[in-house]
């Protein structure tokens, strides 16, 4: 009898866990399909933080009850073009359509890895590259296992600097900008830096160099906080801090403040793309070439399906890629395994969030780098589960 794989169900779990580990607003929310035959593959949206993951779950549903129901599990191409075209919004872009496409289309993945019992990479190509250089991501917020922590004193980041290089990695994440003059966040940096402000995120930027050495790469993260102002001050001051990237310096909403950006610091570097959307929101940032690095989130891009295309893209215009991860370990899960399968990888995200045991208690293998590189799961499909037990608190919606 021939195997059946149309999808029978789309469960949503929705996990809040806003100030576990000092975390604000951490939302993650997961879906799980479920063909006739039984076989379950599971997918994150890439909203776990900020404002607006809740959102998902009603798009997850309607796209479901559309398109997804008695669809056939194994044409995700097909479906994911269906789901893009005929839903309409879609095609405007966005983050609540593209975050639930992407969930839906990752557990797709999932099930076809399982019925052809491969991991995902395998199915993307084979491995280019194993395992994977790695960064530790957003040492304003310390290096540690421990609750989140806003540092401020430039001694502080220069600390968290050196316990990253004692875990083994090459290379840090650092933002200088997001932590304020008095300690809390602070939002308010439109328009061109006080002196005041430019001298503490300069001697931030310069305490991180001083304590991970001279060999250490650092990656300015600015989170799109910056005007084009504030973006071109910086990066000039951090001139003798030899810096690796420049993430996200300004929005993405004009991309003439990127091209701008790269016209005047030629000899600099930049990356971004967390934010953009399928490869028609990534396209113009390509062309142009203003982006050394695209940084696809592949919970918010268009999934697995979507992100190797878009990974593809930029390969095109010898750009290369570093998956976005902040999320659950099914979010480095998918990530590891199209950076795996590649050829233009650059380097992979470990988030500080990712040490957090809210984090690595919701799944059955702990995604960890060891001497600052990862491997992709070698198990089936994602290689990667959710734990029951983790999500008897979590909201739950099935659409059958």
């Amino acid at each position: 009898m021939p195997e059946n794989f149309r999808i029978k169900s789309v469960e949503v779990l929705h996990k809040p866990m806003s100030g576990a580990a000092g975390i604000s607003r951490w939302n993650p929310i997961f879906v799980r399909v479920t063909t006739e035959d039984g076989l379950t593959g599971i997918g994150e949206v890439g909203l776990a933080y900020g404002v607006g993951a809740i959102a998902s779950i009603g798009m997850i549903q309607a796209l479901s009850e559309a398109f997804v129901i008695g669809a056939d599990a194994m044409a995700h191409e097909a479906l994911w073009e269906r789901i893009y075209r005929r839903s309409f919004w879609a095609e405007g872009g966005g983050p609540i359509v593209s975050s639930a496409l992407s969930a839906i289309d990752t557990a797709l993945w999932d099930i076809k890895g399982k019925a052809l019992k491969q991991p995902v990479w395998r199915l993307l190509g084979g491995a280019e590259r194993r395992p994977l250089r790695t960064y530790a991501s957003q040492i304003q917020f310390d290096w540690s296992e421990g609750p989140r922590r806003n540092l401020n004193d430039p001694s502080a980041y220069r600390e968290a600097g050196m316990k990253a290089v004692a875990d083994g990695y090459d290379c840090v994440k650092v933002d200088p900008v997001m932590i304020g003059v008095d300690g809390a966040w602070d939002d308010r940096v439109r328009g061109a830096f006080t002196a005041k402000q430019l001298s503490l995120y300069v001697r931030r930027v310069e305490a991180v160099r001083e304590g991970v050495g001279p060999d250490v790469d650092i990656i300015v993260e600015l989170h799109s906080l910056p005007s084009l102002t504030g973006a071109k001050q910086l990066i000039q001051a951090c001139e003798d801090a030899r810096i690796f990237l420049f993430e996200e310096p300004v929005h993405y909403a004009n991309p003439a403040a990127h091209h701008a950006l790269a016209h005047a610091f030629p000899e600099a570097r930049f990356a971004g793309g967390e934010r953009l959307y399928t490869r028609w929101g990534a396209e113009p940032y390509l062309k142009t070439n203003v982006l050394d690095v695209l940084q696809p989130d592949f919970g918010l891009v268009g999934g697995i399906t979507e992100g190797k295309k878009v990974c593809d893209l930029a390969h095109l215009y010898d750009i290369t890629i570093q998956g976005h991860v902040c999320g659950s370990p099914v979010a480095t899960a998918v990530a590891l395994h199209v950076e795996t399968a590649i050829p233009n990888f650059e380097i992979h995200e470990h988030h500080v969030y990712a040490l957090k045991s809210v984090n690595r208690e919701l799944c059955n293998i702990d995604l960890q780098p060891k001497n600052g590189a990862m491997i992709a799961p070698d198990g089936i499909g994602l290689g990667i589960e959710l734990i029951d037990d983790a999500f008897r608190d979590a909201v739950r919606v099935t659409i059958q």
